[in-house]
């Protein structure tokens, strides 16, 4: 039993990250071939969508590239040891949250050993210039924390 709910945690994030990776590079891929596709703004103008190559880590941080490609295997590596490790409460969302990131950082690090840079494409508030790999590393971190140190389900005794 142990054994093929692993197999499942590990199938669902492996999904996860899947359809993440693809949908960042999808829309990486239509929206940097249509250039018309750029012009656009929401709420007043404090969303936008630009072209923008980020050779740094985060807000253009200047970080050395392969500084920054060892980094995010480690963090792949810390969330694969994640998915896989047992004796832990297997909980689905905890699971797809991992993905998430894990499709995230795929999503950039496939761009970084490329491209060298990470096409960014909404930014926020005339400052911050992202991507959807951005927010599903965000977004998979903060679903990790609150789903990862859940207590176990009661068990009824007989």
């Amino acid at each position: 039993m142990q054994e093929n709910t692993h197999a499942r945690g590990l199938g669902i994030a492996l999904l996860a990250a899947g359809s993440t990776f693809v949908l960042d590079q999808w829309l990486k891929s239509t929206l940097f071939a249509n250039e018309s596709l750029l012009n656009g703004s929401w709420l007043l103008g404090l969303i936008r969508f630009t072209d923008h190559h980020n050779y740094g880590i985060s807000f253009n941080l200047p970080v050395p590239l392969w500084l920054i490609i060892a980094i995010a295997i480690g963090a792949l590596i810390w969330a694969f040891r994640e998915v896989i490790r047992p004796n832990v409460t297997r909980y689905a969302l905890r699971d797809i949250f991992l993905g998430i990131f894990i499709g995230g950082v795929l999503g950039n690090l496939f761009d970084r050993i490329t491209l060298g840079f990470v096409r960014d494409w909404l930014l926020l508030w005339g400052r911050s210039a992202v991507n959807l790999a951005d927010g599903a590393i965000l977004l998979g971190l903060i679903g990790y924390l609150f789903h990862s140190n859940k207590p176990a389900p009661p068990t009824l005794s007989p």
